[in-house]
C-alpha cells in the first residue's frame, strides 16, 4: 500500500468520518508492505499483508503466497478505459473494482502514473509498484472527493457501490459503470455503448464572494 494513501483511507464502519493510523512492520520504498491501518474513534484494526490492505475478513487476509498473474488484458479495452477516467495526467487517484482491475498494469505502461487503487480485484493481485490494493465489503473506505475516476465492474455495480462511487469522484471525476445499471444521482451521463456507460461528476460551484465598497 502506498504510504501517502493512509491519509485518504476512511473506516468504514458507521461513525464519525475520520483518518486512520498506520503502524508499519514492513516497507519497500514508498509502499507499507506489512503492518497494520488502526481507526482513533473506534478501535478497529485492518491489517496490511503483502501489501493488501484488509478492511473485510475474506478468504486470504492470512496468505502470504503471491498472487498468480493476472489474465492478459486487451490493450484496446486498457487504452479506453483510460480515455473514459480521463486519465491523462498523473494527479489524484484512480479506484478499479472487481474485474477492472487486470488493466491496472497496461494502464501504467499507456498513461501519464496516475495512482490506481484497486478494490477487491479479480483475480487478487500483488500490491505495489503504483498500485494500491484495498480487500473491503459493500464499501470503499475512502474519503469524499479523493478520486479522479472510478470503474465498477458487474460485481460492485449495486446501489450501495454506486452510492459510494459518486461520494469519492472529485467534481468533474469520471465514473464507469455496466450498461444494465441506472445512472445514480450526482452524475451526469457522458456516453454509452451495449456494455457501458460514463458519467461525470458536476463541477464545484463557483464561491461567492462579497463585494464591500468603500465609504466616501
Amino acid at each position: 500500500m502506498f504510504i501517502e494513501l493512509v491519509d485518504d483511507l476512511r473506516c468504514p464502519r458507521p461513525h464519525e468520518e475520520t483518518w486512520l493510523v498506520a503502524s508499519a512492520d514492513r516497507t519497500e520504498g514508498r509502499d507499507i508492505v506489512e503492518g497494520t491501518l488502526g481507526c482513533p474513534v473506534c478501535r478497529a484494526e485492518y491489517p496490511i499483508r503483502r501489501g493488501v490492505v484488509w478492511f473485510a475478513d475474506r478468504a486470504g487476509a492470512g496468505s502470504v503466497e503471491p498472487a498468480p498473474p493476472p489474465p492478459r488484458a486487451d490493450p484496446e479495452v486498457s487504452l479506453r478505459l483510460a480515455a473514459f477516467l480521463d486519465l491523462s495526467d498523473g494527479q489524484g487517484l484512480a479506484l478499479l473494482a472487481g474485474s477492472w482491475a487486470r488493466h491496472a498494469r497496461p494502464l501504467g505502461e499507456l498513461v501519464v502514473p496516475t495512482h490506481l487503487v484497486l478494490l477487491n480485484p479479480d483475480p487478487p493481485l500483488d500490491a505495489g509498484r503504483g498500485l494500491s490494493v484495498l480487500e473491503a465489503s459493500a464499501v470503499i473506505p475512502l474519503a469524499d472527493a479523493t478520486c479522479r475516476g472510478v470503474a465498477l465492474d458487474d460485481a460492485h455495480a449495486d446501489a450501495a457501490h454506486l452510492t459510494a462511487a459518486v461520494r469519492v469522484l472529485r467534481p468533474r471525476g469520471r465514473l464507469v459503470a455496466p450498461a444494465a445499471v441506472a445512472v445514480p444521482p450526482g452524475v451526469t451521463e457522458l456516453a454509452r455503448d451495449d456494455r457501458l456507460w460514463v458519467a461525470e461528476r458536476a463541477a464545484a460551484p463557483p464561491k461567492l464572494v462579497t463585494l464591500q465598497g468603500r465609504g466616501g
